[in-house]
């Protein structure tokens, strides 16, 4: 009977030189053979035929075979003395394996999730935020849906501690729960906070006198507008005891990105407090509490006219109603704006000084500055001339370089920005080289202390503009001469030389008798300039 093992008729055989073992038939007993390994050769003897004895179930007893489990008896048998074995169930392979990514990103999830929604009930019920007029049970529904799904995500992130991560989620989700009852700031409907409504200023009994229609449409509008906010700071002010007013702008049909430069050139021109801030309404509408302010509304609706059309002024709710132009907030074609030929490029240019984008208006003033006045010159004059007396523009010095070239009748522009120089000069800021050549060029010869000052600390910067005042500069450069010394003598003299008279005539005969050569040599200059233009 052939053996059912195949391999029970080879020959096992080990090489003598390497040790390699072989499996071969039994035809090759007493024939040599080369091995596979190092290719040595040798017989197939008893000497290389490896002998293993076979062993049988029951016959080796090693005490290290019974830790592993043993197969239960076909019969079922119940083996006497031993307990047979029990197998239990499969266990959840999700409590074996490592924790999946998408696990772990689930748990972040719902853990942020309860913590950016604590944050909005947090700092999302000021004035103007995102919970503004939300009433107390919204803003719970609200929190009670972050709570049950950060809770059911964090359960599902940690399968092999649920209970606790649900219980960690629970004390989050509880914590996040308290806060707007603490944090409860505009839990109150906009529609009941802006005010009494028609029904709640009419009287409760049937007796009393209905209200009139003109209260009632200014309730009505009181709602539309939601003036609730501007009540709110106008009632703040008045406490207070502030000098100061809040007025509402209703901004109607302005669009979302323009609000940001309506805002900064409202607080420009009206000095308004920074808190100043946007409401949105329904529509597309903006209402903009404007507080800290001291003009009138009529002053304040002149200033909003560059938004739009002034629709109304309602002075029992101290709001201006404004039709926002949003086609004045984009600017006009760069190469008709650019290109100084083009018929246009005039009128674009006067458009955009009238902007309340000071980007815009800036790039206006240098390209202005480089053309030549052909038309509109009183009018771009005059506008230039209200930019330099601007506390927000910061671009002053191309705006006087602008007005050398724009200016049409001497006086205004020095004048203005004469008292730019001197505010400039007692706040100890610099003034541009352009500011004191305007003033200059107008001949206001108020500037020459100014400039005196400025030349005695800089020479070399102020020397050239300081000689374009001409014969008025002579006196008060004479009376610094004596005083000066080095570089600054050296430029006293050359101004003199261009714009002094025979009066200067001794003091630069004083100074040159010094033994500085180059002082001999510039004083001997100026003295020969001043002689030829007194024809002696």
């Amino acid at each position: 009977m052939s053996s059912p093992n195949p391999d029970d008729s080879l020959l096992l055989i080990r090489c003598p030189s390497c040790g390699q073992r072989f499996k071969v038939g039994e035809d090759l007993r007493e024939r040599t053979v080369e091995c596979g390994g190092c290719e040595h050769r040798f017989r197939i003897n008893d000497e290389v035929i490896v002998r293993s004895r076979k062993v049988y179930p029951g016959e080796r007893h090693n005490s290290g075979l019974n830790r592993f489990q043993r197969v239960p008896l076909a019969g079922g048998e119940k083996m006497i003395g031993m307990e047979p074995v029990r197998y239990g169930g499969v266990p959840d392979p999700a409590l074996l394996e490592p924790v999946s990514p998408l696990r772990i990103i689930t748990g972040i999830a719902g853990a942020t999730g309860i913590v950016l929604m604590a944050l909005v009930l947090m700092f999302g019920n000021s004035r103007g935020g995102i919970l503004d007029g939300m009433e107390m049970g919204n803003r719970l529904v609200m929190g009670g849906f972050a709570a049950v799904m950060g809770i059911l995500m964090l359960g599902y992130a940690n399968p092999k501690a649920k209970v606790k991560a649900m219980s960690v989620g629970l004390l989050m989700s509880a914590g996040m729960m308290a806060i707007p009852f603490f944090f409860d700031t505009g839990s109150q409907d906009l529609s009941k906070r802006n005010g009494k409504t028609a029904e709640t200023v009419e009287p409760s009994t049937t007796s009393e006198v209905s209200e009139s229609s003109d209260e009632k449409m200014l309730s009505a509008l009181r709602n539309r507008i939601g003036t609730g906010p501007l009540d709110t700071e106008i009632e703040r002010l008045a406490k207070e005891g502030s000098s100061k007013r809040a007025v509402g702008l209703w901004l109607r049909g302005m669009s979302d990105p323009n609000r940001f430069l309506v805002r900064d050139y409202i607080l420009r021109v009206t000095d308004a407090d920074p808190s100043s801030h946007f409401y949105p309404r329904d529509g597309g509408d903006f209402l903009m509490v404007v507080t800290g302010i001291t003009c009138t509304l009529q002053e304040l609706s002149g200033y909003a006219a560059m938004l739009g059309q002034t629709e109304k002024i309602y002075p029992e709710l101290s709001v201006i109603e404004v039709r926002v132009r949003n086609e004045n907030f984009v600017e006009g074609s760069m190469d008709k704006l650019s290109d100084k030929n083009d018929p246009a490029f005039y009128d674009l240019n006067k458009r955009e000084l009238e902007s309340i984008d000071l980007k815009r208006v800036e790039r206006a003033v240098q390209r202005l500055s480089e053309a030549e006045p052909k038309i509109y010159r009183t009018d771009i004059a005059r506008k230039l001339i209200d930019l330099l007396g601007e506390d927000g523009v910061t671009f002053k010095a191309p705006v006087c370089r602008a007005l050398t070239v724009w200016s049409e009748q001497p006086g205004l522009a020095g004048e203005a920005a004469l008292v730019e120089v001197k505010k400039r000069m007692a706040t100890k800021q610099e003034i541009p080289k352009e500011m004191v050549a305007l003033i200059v060029k107008e001949k206001n010869t108020a500037v020459v202390p100014i400039l005196n000052e400025l030349w005695l600390k800089n020479p070399m910067i102020w020397e050239s503009i300081y000689g374009d005042v001409g014969p008025a500069a002579e006196a008060s450069v004479v009376r610094s001469l004596p005083e000066t010394e080095g570089t600054v003598r050296y430029s006293a003299v050359r101004i003199l030389g261009r714009v002094g008279g025979t009066d200067s005539l001794p003091v630069l005969k004083a100074v040159g008798a010094a033994t500085d050569p180059e002082l001999k040599v510039l004083v001997e200059q100026a003295s020969k300039s001043i002689l030829a233009r007194a024809g002696q």
